[in-house]
């Protein structure tokens, strides 16, 4: 292959992942015009002392809490883990004490009961997610050693986790937050076209056929995640993203689904549902996104390869960096050509 037509292929999927994350970023940036528009027409906007203050305490805790845990992982290097698995509940444990007292202070435990409920349900997709990666087939999905049969186990898992979704919600007033698109998307994510775009269908159908105001544009949200994520699949050399791009690419897509509601619904419905859920699926899309990268990584780093194998990888990964300088490299020549004239 030679360098122009390597390096066209990189354009391509650069302007592919560009226009995506583009069209996404303008969704939402809709989505919350159209919200925040709706909102200051009808509130008034008065804001506590009191509340702001314990909520900048809570953020600040959180804050100090993820900086310390990402901080934990270096003692597992020293060859004993049990000051790392000690760090983590003693986190948790004072992270539940916190949340305990900043309820009782200001009044918001309705308000956070269906956060908790949400990570229940996504407790219960993690040890699912867990379960289903001890298969055979999905293994060897992940690791890009698949056969036919093995595509077809991993669609048919992902599809009913994708359906069970669909009935373990979380009822927010008179409306229902799920992770049927978290599910889907990772499906596209990890098996491209031939898991997700199908997986999303059969799930998207199945929501569609449970009936209610939003099953239309809850399931067409639902078979673009499956078909989304295959599409990323391909334009990323059929890798997994990584972790910051997927987190932020679930964010996104959250209020790409909450402005189809809002298109494909009554407007005295979509604003008012939208403002019962979002805030929920959004936690439930990016906490259970930031899990499930990490659950995806430590199952890739336990791969057992030949030193070989992963020296090539290292060259592999090493090529490919010194193509992006040599690619920027040659756009500051051509820049500076343009500047002073020369051809």
């Amino acid at each position: 292959m030679s360098k122009n037509t390597r390096r066209n292929q990189i354009s391509k999927k650069n302007l592919g992942f560009l226009i995506i994350f583009l069209v996404l970023v303008i969704s939402n940036i809709i989505l919350y015009y159209s919200f925040l528009t709706h909102y200051f027409a009808h509130h008034e906007l008065k804001i506590s002392f009191a509340v702001l203050n314990n909520i900048l305490t809570m953020l600040s805790a959180i804050i100090i809490f993820g900086f310390i845990s990402t901080r934990l992982p270096q003692f597992r290097n020293l060859g004993d883990s049990s000051i790392y698995e000690m760090g983590y509940l003693i986190i948790i444990g004072i992270l539940s004490i916190i949340i305990s007292i900043f309820n009782q202070s200001t009044h918001t435990t309705g308000f956070f009961t269906p956060f908790l409920n949400m990570f229940k349900v996504l407790s219960v997709l993690l040890i699912l997610m867990l379960i289903a990666i001890k298969t055979k087939s999905l293994k060897n999905v992940m690791h890009k050693k698949f056969t036919k049969k093995d595509l077809f186990f991993t669609f048919i898992i992902f599809s009913i986790l994708g359906c069970l979704a669909s009935k373990y919600t979380i009822p927010v007033n008179n409306s229902f937050a799920n992770v049927r698109n978290l599910i889907i998307m990772i499906a596209g994510l990890v098996g491209g076209p031939y898991v997700g775009i199908p997986a999303g269908i059969v799930s998207g159908g199945f929501r569609f056929f449970e009936g209610g105001v939003t099953a239309l544009p809850c399931s067409l949200a639902t078979i673009i995640a499956g078909f989304l994520g295959s599409v990323i699949y391909i334009f990323n050399d059929k890798r997994f993203l990584k972790g910051r791009s997927a987190v932020i690419l679930m964010f996104l897509y959250v209020g790409f689904e909450m402005l189809l509601i809002i298109w494909l619904t009554p407007p005295n419905i979509s604003i008012t549902y939208i403002n019962d859920i979002y805030p929920l699926m959004l936690f439930g899309a990016v906490l259970g996104m930031i899990l499930l990268v990490m659950i995806f990584k430590e199952v890739k780093s336990d791969n057992s390869v030949s030193y070989e194998e992963l020296r090539i990888r290292e060259l592999e990964n090493t090529l490919d960096e010194y193509d992006d300088e040599l690619e920027k490299l040659r756009e500051d020549v051509e820049l500076l050509k343009e500047k002073n004239g020369l051809e």
